[in-house]
């Protein structure tokens, strides 16, 4: 491995990956900013939410809502940050019929180097209505990538009436990219106006779940296991998990251990929600385990922050035994466009009980590439990083 100086001077001299992505690079550092939007090798910026990330032959791919430039607004009643729940149908910024759902492409996770592939589900190929949430897998048995998406009827005056009948559609593609094909509109599952969702695949058994809750449980977590080409839900169910009122379920596996978390009910929320953890040692069916913990605690005060302000999206293994949480931080884009609102990431840190440690808000994570592998390592955390030039040799010196 590289020496930290090696590293900087690797990130310093390292040119952008091409867009005609030649092979992954096996000797480079990355860098994910916490403080400011994607960006594309051109340095645009991307609009990229609410979804999940796959490794796939070596790239790292990213699966993304798109919400448009439409301005950051906040309402007199709650939620607050999410008047568009009471405008007229696909009006309010957040609950537009034009989201967009986009797939990027990364050799290695850093800021600058996602390039985007596709509009992977265009709007004049798909049935009206707010689209939002994208999660896609991998389908080993039928060699289809599988995409859920939250569904919002168009057929009701506004978001909020929508709702109740709200629903996933499920599509699916021979390639990452796509386009995804539409072929279910009503996966069976068990509790009906769809929630937030979230799909996980057991690496070992190739079994796929679905985590979500839902308007007809009052916001409480469940999980079902999904038909083998994961198109639509057995019904085998865990049960309800969560009290009421949560939403934005994570669920990953991490050696023989399921992890189960999720916030409080929070539309756009600027000020983030909590995130529980529960576990499990059999199958994401249960039993499940309360930690008691939340890893996304309230700060002290009178605001209501939370340590970090974002909501849950995704936590994603790097390929080299890291697990990464991503959020979206919502209304924090510096020119007040929802589609430029910053996604939040952190390397979770797991104790001696296999129980994740609480997050601190870091400025970035730098990621380097092991020589033999090719697969990112975290390296370290930086709240800043000052460099300087030596008068002598002119190499930069780490100063601070």
């Amino acid at each position: 491995m590289f020496s930290i100086l090696q590293l900087f001077l690797l990130l310093l001299i390292s040119p952008f990956p091409s867009l005609t992505f030649a092979d992954p690079v096996t000797t480079s550092t990355s860098i994910h900013s916490n403080n400011s939007t994607f960006t594309s090798p051109s340095g645009s910026l991307l609009d990229a939410h609410d979804g999940n990330i796959l490794l796939i032959d070596g790239y790292y791919y990213m699966f993304a809502m798109g919400y448009t430039d439409c301005k950051l607004e906040k309402g007199l009643i709650p939620p607050r940050d999410c008047p568009g729940i009471y405008r007229k149908f696909g009006t309010g910024c957040g609950f537009r019929t034009d989201h967009t759902f986009k797939v990027y492409k990364s050799p290695s996770l850093a800021d600058g180097s996602w390039v985007e592939l596709s509009d992977a589900l265009p709007v004049d190929s798909r049935p009206s209505g707010i689209y939002f949430r994208p999660k896609v897998v991998y389908n080993a048995l039928t060699s289809k990538y599988v995409l859920w998406i939250n569904y919002l009827p168009s057929n009701y005056t506004t978001p909020l009436k929508s709702y109740p009948h709200a629903t996933y559609y499920v599509g699916v593609s021979d390639t990452p990219e796509g386009p995804y094909t539409i072929v279910n509109k009503d996966p069976n599952l068990k509790y009906s106006g769809a929630g937030d969702l979230t799909i996980a695949v057991d690496p070992e058994t190739s079994v796929a779940y679905a985590a979500y809750d839902a308007w007809s449980n009052s916001h409480t977590l469940s999980i079902e296991q999904l038909s083998p080409d994961y198109l639509s839900s057995t019904q085998k169910s865990s049960g309800l998990i969560s009290p009421s009122n949560h939403e934005a379920p994570v669920l990953f596996k991490r050696l023989d251990t399921w992890y189960l978390m999720y916030g409080h009910t929070c539309c756009f929320c600027r000020q983030g929600s909590s995130l529980s953890v529960h576990t499990s040692a059999a199958t994401p069916i249960g039993p499940w385990n309360d930690t008691g913990v939340d890893i996304n605690p309230r700060r002290k005060g009178l605001h209501y922050y939370h340590e970090i302000p974002a909501q849950a999206n995704y936590v994603f293994e790097t390929g080299g035994g890291d697990y990464v949480y991503t959020g979206d931080l919502w209304s924090s884009s510096k020119d007040n466009l929802k589609s430029h609102d910053v996604q939040y990431w952190d390397v979770l840190e797991f104790g001696e009980d296999g129980i994740p440690k609480v997050l601190s808000f870091k400025e970035e994570v730098v990621m380097g590439f092991d020589d033999e592998d090719g697969i990112p390592k975290v390296l370290s955390f930086k709240e800043e990083v000052v460099m300087g030039f030596d008068d002598e040799d002119g190499i930069p010196k780490v100063l601070s």
